[in-house]
Order: structure tokens, then C-alpha cells, then sequence
């Protein structure tokens, strides 16, 4: 008896077939095997044969051996009710393939979205015999041999015989009529319980739908018939026990076979194209709360719990208390400055904070004049530091209420150094979800990061330093989920989507599957898009878009690079001014910038002025007291405030030397006059450096500039549109409160609507240098077609997504993009727009073995 090896049709995970969350797989019903978790779009011939069978829905196909024995590769689990969606074929039925042909393409994402599960059975379903799979439980890529199978003597095409033997004794014919209750037409599974039912008698079964008919004991032949639901079934039987089985198989059949109704029509459009509740399975909880970090991971949930370190009221001499106060402040200062040395610019600007306010004049004098009164230091340093944090909350603005989290987190470093007691240790596994009321970010930076999947608290915001440090950890995170979250057990199995906002707990086998899926195709995009990370980006006919990185301050600039930046579409300067007494002098300016051009290469630079005010004070620039600093002396307005600072930045960005051109971006404009001030400063600043006068832009953020973008145009060089202040602006949200993170969404109509005047403004007279996007849009791949189709060209978005934003635009020509465009604009809301993208995914790109598209 010979051997077939049967290889991997796809990358993936190979897996036990009784491992597949549905029961006439796992059990054998339709033939034995393996099963796959598919990371791969391209679905490849497993050994050399003739495709045997191919269903009508593309979602199974099946591969005949030169000696009969067939395999059918079935791809997902209730794909055949995606009816075709989301399957390309490559090769129709009775076509000769040879090892690693491709078969099919598949939409991974749509399907991951519309079935049950991603996993794929492969089963022997004719001439084969003593099936071994070949080490299931691992990673294997197409090719990898998964499974030998013993060739049956003399197996060769025949498929009209019973599977149990020949039928003896007497012989008895009989036939029947039936409609077929087939919601989903006669597939792998029904067709499976028809087999089943069928070896149970001693008799031979045919089905036949107008002139064709199939051997009941062939599971290909029934699924080669073609039948639809509610179609007329014709069924002969022939042999001792004829009757008993045509009964039974009428009965089966008559009863629908145990397949459910259809689901809802996949994707089509409504008029609000809102996405369904989630609605939990059995033991499931599903909780819903804010993205503070995007991403999608499966873990275990390990609660952090806080426990409060109990100090006495009253202390001992004033000196005394006073001396281990300082000693406290030293150690915990110590320690924070040796961790600020390390990491990005993110964490450094954090821990620049929390020095700020170990120093803070003004907390110290509170906790020395308590200790003056008898308190003990650690008495003393509580009450000031949660005086202070009850002054950041009442101040109403949710951005200063979050930085009183910090207040609170240099109270416990400075009472456990004070009192010897050290933080409890959490025990990390790998892949752990974090869990906890709220986290402080020295809690999260002593946790070690490797075993840190993700992040999910009850309370916080998406702007907090935690929310930052997660972001900048590439975690996902999810905030202000309620105390629903106090209900997820320690170890318990979840499923954090930041992306869609939700946490499932204990989810089910099925949906843990999904989730599986769905995050190995999310792993197979971000592989592909790095491989092609430092390749000029284009849409797929050809039209340049240019894909820059947002950048805060050198350290990023080199990775940003490497990550297939083209250039900085948005240089933060204010990492040069913050926490500090005095503003950084021309000299010290022009070294960063220039270290940043430096790293850039030639690419091009574009440095935003000081964008002080609103949620960034700075102790040197005093401005008025305001009810609204969102909309007081801001962005450019700070910089005419102190005409000083600006003109002392402006003269730094004019001595910058790069090979590529370097261009200065102004924040927050609301009018022509804006610009001529700078304008004029700029002038003053060539005229002292000797300089070409650079590139001058502006940042379109107030409803002001969008629509009088054809005014300011003659005095600008290029705009770059930033979507995160335009939206809460447009929207009258503001875009740091927790409250209205879930509404404040940029692809509101109203919003697109925005940046579609403001690109036609631009190009109203003589095109600008410039039409790009640098606010949280650019970053967001549902955005990049609509954002193209609208006129931009460039995209500057965060580091870590640059390879994916080249990716989704290489996806798109320049027509689906204007079309996709053209609807947005029409429709109500942004789940609308969403579910608009979702709808117009691009087909998958085939593509050979050696990466040459096929």
C-alpha cells in the first residue's frame, strides 16, 4: 500500500481536527484529518491531482490523488452562507494542479468578520486509509507536509459504491420525491450526515436533482449535485434494507439536517449602515469602554490591585520628619531620573513631569508647613499631594483632572520609600491582559513589558500618561469600562478589541476562534506592509502619495525611518519647551531640529511652531486667566502673544542645513492676518540668518480655516489638515473628555465635509506644495481612501503605522478612492462611513510563490 503526503494549502497553525469548533468535523462525520488556522490569502494545491470538486460558494475545494484519494479543504466554518463573498478561484473543476498551485484567493478580513471561524478542515473524504497527522499544535508554512495518507487498493474515481460494501441478499428499488430544506444548499456538512445516515444500512442510496444524480456514499458527488434550498430531491434506494434507509435519509433530509436558517444579507448597505450590538454567548461577558490604544490581543486577565500604605497622623521631631522627607524625595527622584535615561520620547516626557513635582515649590511648602504642625512626613506628603490632586479635578477640564494621577502616583513611590513597604509584586505569564481600577505609570513601567498584552481599566481616559505609555508600548488598551470589570476573574481567558472597544470575558469557543483568526490576519498585514515599508508609496495606478511620520522629538526619527517614513509631516516642538523654567534659547533649538534633519537624510521636515496654551501652560509664557483655554491664546496665538519666543524658533528652524526641503507649519490658524504676522517675524528672521526664506504652511484645525482655505492659499505654501482639533471644533466635543471619546469620531460626514472645501480652497488658484493630513486620521486605515479621494496626497502619521497606511493606499486606485469619497459625503453619520469602507474592501492582491503578482 503506497503513501500520499498531503501538504499545507496556506501558512497557519496546525491544529488536531477534533479541535474544530463544529461537530460533524471534529467528530469525524465528514472524514479524517487536520485542521488549519489560516494566516495566509492564498489557498495552494496540497499534492499534485485534479480538483475533484469545487462548491458553487468557493468555500471548498476538493483535490483528487493520480491513485483517488480525494481531500477537501474547507475553508472557515458557515462560509457557504458567505455565498461566494470573499473567495476568488484561480482553477475550475476537473483542472490539473500540480504541489503549491494556487487554488483560491481569500478576503481573510471579510470572512474572519461573517463566519463562525477562520479554521479550515482538511479531511480525506475517498480512497484513503490509515490518515496520520503530522505533528498538529504548531506553525507551519505552505508546503510543510501535514498529514501521509495510506492509498487504498484500487481506489481509483469510483464513487458509486457503498462505503459499508455491496448490498447482499434480496434486492428491493424503491424512489422518492422531496423539496430540500437546504437554507444553505447541500455542503460539506449536510452532505456528512447524509453519509453517516446512509452506512447504517445495508443498501445503496442515490440522489439526483433534474439530470444528475450522486452516490449517496460519495460526499463530493452529493456536493458536486449542486442542490439549493427548496428545491425538488429525487432519491432511489436499492437493497435489502432500501426502505428503512430511504426513510431515514427522507427524514434527515425533511428535517433540514440540522442547518439553520440563513443569516442576514453580508454587507448590504442600509441607510445608516450601523453595525449590530454584540451580543454575548453563553458564560460570556462582554464589556464596552473607551480606546486609549488601539490593536486586538487574546491573554489572560492579571488583576492589579493597589494597596494603600497606612502611615501615622502625627510624627515625631519637625526635624526629623522633615530629613526623611528629603531623604524620601531623593530616592524617588533618583530613580525616576535613572528611568527617564531610558525609552522614548513619551516615557522621558512623563518622568520629566514627575521630577517637576517632586521639585514643585508649592507641594514641598505644603507638606513642611504640615510637619511644622506635628504630622508625621508621610501624613504630610499625602495631604499635599491629594490637596493638589483635588485642584487638578476641580478645575473642570478632564485633561488637567488626568494629571492628578500623577500627583497620586509620586504620593505611593514617596510613602513606600518613606516607609520601607514595597509595591506588590504582580506574577506576569505571557500574553497577559492587564486588569485594575486604574493603573499609575509607574505601575505600568515596572511591569515587565514583554508579558504585557494589553491594558483594561475601569476608570482613566484616553489621554492620560498610562493611555500614552500603552501607545507608545504598541499595547492595546482600553479605558473607562465601569466597575463591570470588577466581575472579570483573575486567569480569566478574555478577548481585549480595543479597536472595536470592547473586552469579552470567558468568550466561547467559537468566538475564541474568530479572535484567533482575526489577530493572525492582522499579524499577516503588518508582515507584508513592513516588507514593503521602504518602497515609494503609490495607489495601485500609479498616483504618488507621499506617507510621513508625526514625530516628537529625535530619539523617534530614526525609527521612523526604518519603519518606511518619507519624511516628517508634523515635528511637535513643544518637547523642547515643556517642563522647564525658561524657554530653550536659538542655539539649543537649532541643535535638535538639526539632528532631527540629520536622521531624516534629505527627506523632507516639517517643524510646527511652539503650539503652547490650552492643556500645555508653560511657567514662562503667563497668559490671562481663562474659563476656556481650548480657546484662548493657543497655537499660533501663544506665539504672537510673546512675538519673542516665536521669532527666536523661527530664526533656529531658518539655520536647519538638509539636503530636502525644510518647511515651517503654523498651528491653529483662523485668518489671513495670522499668517502675515508670522510672515513678517520670518522676515526679520532671514534677514538675521542670512537665510532662504523656508516653505510656510498652515495647520487646518478651526472651521474657520476650512472654509476660507482659498483665502489664506495666496499666502501659504502647502496646508496640512489636523483632524483631532477640526472634529472637536466641528463636532463642539472636546476631544480629551472620556464622556465623548465613543462619539467624537473623524470620519463624521461634517468633518469630510470640511476637508473636502478645504482641499478644493487649496486648489482653487495654483496648486500648493502640500495637501496632506497629519491629525489622527492620516493614521487610521479606514480613512486613507476617503482622505485620498478628497484631493490629499499626503498622510504624516504615527511611526508605527506607516508601513500599514502604504499598504492600504497601495490597495486603492485613484477612482475607487473619488467614488468611495463621493459617498461619504452623502451619508449621515460616521458608523455610516465606516461601514461604507467595510463594504469596499479592495480584492486581494494574488500573488506566486517568489512574491511576483500572479
Amino acid at each position: 500500500m503506497s503513501e500520499l503526503t498531503v501538504h499545507a494549502p496556506m501558512d497557519g497553525w496546525l491544529r488536531r481536527l477534533d479541535e474544530t469548533p463544529d461537530e460533524a468535523f471534529a467528530g469525524g462525520m465528514v472524514g479524517e484529518g487536520v485542521a488549519l488556522d489560516p494566516t495566509d490569502t492564498v489557498v495552494r494545491a496540497p499534492f499534485d491531482g485534479v480538483v475533484a470538486g469545487l462548491a458553487r460558494t468557493l468555500h471548498a475545494v476538493t483535490i483528487r490523488s493520480p491513485e483517488g484519494v480525494e481531500v477537501m479543504i474547507h475553508l472557515g466554518l458557515e462560509t457557504v452562507a458567505l455565498n461566494g463573498q470573499g473567495f476568488t478561484a484561480h482553477v475550475a473543476q476537473g483542472a490539473h494542479v500540480r504541489t503549491g498551485d494556487p487554488l483560491l484567493t481569500l478576503d481573510l478580513d471579510l470572512i474572519a468578520t461573517m463566519a463562525t471561524s477562520l479554521i479550515s478542515p482538511m479531511v480525506v473524504v475517498a480512497g484513503g486509509a490509515d490518515i496520520r497527522p503530522l505533528s498538529p499544535g504548531r506553525s507551519v508554512r505552505a508546503g510543510d507536509p501535514v498529514m501521509t495518507v495510506a492509498v487504498q487498493k484500487a481506489a481509483g474515481l469510483q464513487t458509486t459504491r457503498p462505503v459499508s460494501g455491496p448490498a447482499t441478499g434480496p434486492t428491493t428499488n424503491l424512489a422518492r420525491t422531496l423539496r430540500a430544506a437546504l437554507p444553505h444548499g447541500l455542503h460539506a456538512r449536510p452532505a456528512a450526515r447524509i453519509l453517516a445516515c446512509v452506512r447504517a444500512f445495508d443498501a445503496r442510496v442515490t440522489l439526483g436533482r433534474e439530470d444528475r444524480q450522486a452516490d449517496a456514499s460519495s460526499l463530493i458527488a452529493m456536493m458536486g449535485l449542486g442542490v439549493q434550498d427548496g428545491e425538488e430531491l429525487h432519491l432511489t434506494a436499492s437493497g435489502p434494507q432500501a426502505a428503512e434507509a430511504l426513510d431515514a435519509v427522507c427524514a434527515l433530509i425533511a428535517a433540514g439536517l440540522e442547518e439553520t436558517a440563513a443569516p442576514a444579507p453580508i454587507a448590504v448597505a442600509t441607510p445608516s449602515r450601523s453595525a449590530p450590538a454584540e451580543v454575548a454567548e453563553a458564560g460570556e461577558l462582554i464589556l464596552t469602554g473607551v480606546t486609549a490604544a488601539p490593536g486586538l490581543v487574546i491573554g489572560r486577565a492579571i488583576r492589579l490591585r493597589q494597596i494603600e500604605i497606612t502611615v501615622p497622623a502625627d510624627g515625631l521631631s519637625a526635624t526629623e520628619e522633615s530629613a526623611a522627607l528629603g531623604h524620601a524625595l531623593n530616592a524617588v527622584r533618583g530613580r525616576v531620573e535613572k528611568a527617564a535615561a531610558t525609552g522614548g520620547a513619551h516615557r522621558k516626557a512623563i518622568l520629566a513631569a514627575h521630577l517637576a513635582f517632586l521639585d514643585d515649590p508649592g507641594l514641598i511648602d505644603e507638606a513642611e508647613r504640615a510637619i511644622g504642625e506635628g504630622r508625621s512626613a508621610g501624613f504630610a506628603w499625602r495631604q499635599a499631594t491629594r490637596a493638589g490632586a483635588d485642584l487638578f479635578r476641580a478645575l473642570g477640564d478632564p485633561r488637567m483632572a488626568e494629571r492628578a494621577d500623577d500627583l497620586l502616583d509620586l504620593e505611593r513611590q514617596v510613602l513606600s520609600a518613606l516607609t520601607g513597604e514595597a509595591p506588590p509584586v504582580t506574577a506576569l505569564g505571557a500574553g497577559s491582559v492587564v486588569i485594575a481600577d486604574d493603573l499609575l505609570p509607574s505601575q505600568l513601567m515596572a511591569l515587565d513589558a514583554v508579558k504585557v498584552a494589553g491594558l483594561c481599566t475601569s476608570r482613566g481616559g484616553p489621554t492620560s500618561h498610562v493611555a500614552i505609555l500603552a501607545a507608545a508600548m504598541g499595547v492595546p488598551a482600553l479605558v473607562a469600562v465601569g466597575q463591570g470589570l470588577d466581575a472579570v476573574e483573575d486567569g480569566a481567558l478574555v478577548v481585549l478589541d480595543a479597536d472595536a472597544r470592547r473586552l469579552i470575558a470567558s468568550p466561547s469557543a467559537t468566538r475564541q476562534a474568530a479572535a484567533q483568526s482575526a489577530f493572525a490576519a492582522r499579524q499577516r498585514r503588518r508582515a507584508d506592509a513592513l516588507a514593503q515599508a521602504q518602497d515609494p508609496c503609490h495607489t495601485a495606478d500609479g498616483v504618488r502619495i507621499e506617507v510621513f511620520a508625526n514625530l516628537g522629538d529625535v530619539a523617534e526619527a530614526g525609527p521612523a525611518v526604518a519603519g518606511g517614513a518619507e519624511g516628517c509631516g508634523l515635528l511637535r516642538t513643544e518637547f523642547l519647551f515643556l517642563d522647564r523654567e525658561s524657554a530653550p534659547d536659538e542655539d539649543e533649538q537649532l541643535a535638535q531640529y538639526q539632528a532631527i534633519a540629520d536622521t531624516l537624510d534629505g527627506r523632507p521636515l516639517i517643524i510646527r511652531t511652539l503650539d503652547a496654551g490650552g492643556d500645555k501652560p508653560l511657567p514662562y509664557l503667563v497668559t490671562p486667566p481663562e474659563e476656556n483655554p481650548a480657546l484662548g491664546l493657543r497655537g499660533v496665538r501663544s506665539g504672537l502673544h510673546r512675538p519673542d519666543l516665536l521669532l527666536t524658533q523661527l530664526r533656529a528652524i531658518c539655520r536647519v542645513r538638509s539636503k530636502g526641503p525644510v518647511a515651517i507649519l503654523l498651528p491653529m490658524i483662523a485668518s489671513v492676518a495670522e499668517v502675515r504676522q508670522v510672515r513678517a517675524l520670518l522676515e526679520m528672521a532671514t534677514a538675521a540668518t542670512a537665510e532662504k526664506t523656508p516653505l510656510v504652511g498652515i495647520m487646518i484645525e478651526t472651521p474657520a480655516a476650512a472654509v476660507t482655505t482659498d483665502l489664506l492659499a495666496p499666502a501659504i505654501d502647502f496646508i496640512s489638515i489636523g483632524t483631532n482639533d477640526l472634529t472637536q471644533y466641528t463636532l463642539a466635543m472636546d476631544r480629551q473628555n472620556p464622556a465623548l471619546a465613543a462619539d467624537l469620531d473623524s470620519l463624521h460626514p461634517a468633518v469630510l465635509r470640511l476637508i473636502a472645501q478645504s482641499v478644493a480652497g487649496a486648489v482653487s488658484d495654483a496648486p500648493l506644495k502640500w495637501i496632506g493630513v497629519c491629525g489622527g486620521l492620516a493614521s487610521d486605515p479606514a480613512a486613507a481612501p476617503i482622505l485620498i479621494g478628497l484631493g490629499v496626497r499626503e498622510l504624516s502619521t504615527t511611526p508605527s503605522m506607516t508601513a500599514e497606511i502604504k499598504s492600504v493606499v497601495r490597495s486603492h486606485t485613484l477612482a475607487d478612492c473619488q467614488a468611495l469619497a463621493a459617498e461619504a459625503l452623502t451619508l449621515d453619520s460616521a458608523e455610516a462611513v465606516r461601514a461604507l469602507v467595510a463594504e469596499h474592501r479592495p480584492a486581494p492582491v494574488l500573488r506566486s510563490a517568489n512574491g511576483a503578482v500572479a
